[in-house]
């Protein structure tokens, strides 16, 4: 968790209020979002925020090799963990970002049965944001990862882990790292208890895309 999600608004202007001070910036709606694959993305550089993409499966800023050489399994990182960890902990100290996205995928079943499961928060605004870490290599390429921690009661039916999402005072939060990591780590993304919707949807091919990938299936869970 998290491996697939989806973002499904055109604009940054339409994302959120706190980058309504951005000038509007298209990305790719996609309803199938791989680990690999540049995803839009925020950072704070010289104090303020800068919309850009970057390749979701982090690699740290000193490797010193090509992305695709890098082999540990980095889409994700561990609220827990990344401050500690090599990998992630210059990041944590200095390379946040936050990830728009409309729903994410979780998968149950055995292996050549699973079966997909599309999350989203119920709220009016169009997306929400992952907490996210963000990296820029030697040679320009930005790479990041989006945290997770454990999951709230409604999704531990389908993974045990979850991302981090951000209500609207944890982005600037996140991003400024005004809150110490005691605060950020028993507050950040619980925010939404009892706010998630979680639905059965039909099984999906690696390439399929489209918002019939999140109809509702109504098999038996």
């Amino acid at each position: 968790m998290c491996g697939r999600f989806i973002l499904s608004t055109l604009s940054w202007y339409e994302y959120h209020e706190f980058l309504s001070i951005l000038r509007p910036t298209e990305t790719r709606v996609s309803y199938n979002i791989k680990p690999t694959q540049d995803v839009a993305c925020v950072t704070m550089r010289d104090g303020a925020p800068v919309a850009s993409t970057a390749r979701w499966w982090f690699v740290p800023h000193w490797h010193k090799g090509d992305v695709k050489d890098w082999k540990q399994t980095t889409f994700n990182a561990r609220i827990e963990t990344a401050a500690e960890k090599p990998t992630f902990r210059i990041a944590w100290k200095a390379g946040r970002c936050i990830i728009p996205a409309s729903g994410y995928y979780e998968w149950t079943g055995s292996k050549g049965r699973k079966r997909p499961h599309f999350i989203t928060v119920e709220q009016n605004a169009p997306v929400f944001f992952f907490a996210g870490v963000h990296s820029v290599l030697r040679d320009g390429t930005e790479t990041c990862s989006i945290i997770t921690r454990p999951a709230e009661p409604e999704i531990e039916q389908v993974h045990h882990r979850m991302p981090v999402i951000l209500d609207s005072a944890q982005v600037t939060g996140w991003l400024e790292q005004s809150d110490d990591d005691a605060h950020v780590l028993s507050n950040y993304g619980m925010s939404w208890t009892n706010r998630f919707s979680v639905r059965d949807v039909k099984p999906f091919g690696r390439d399929n895309d489209g918002p019939e990938l999140i109809e509702q299936d109504g098999f038996a869970f």
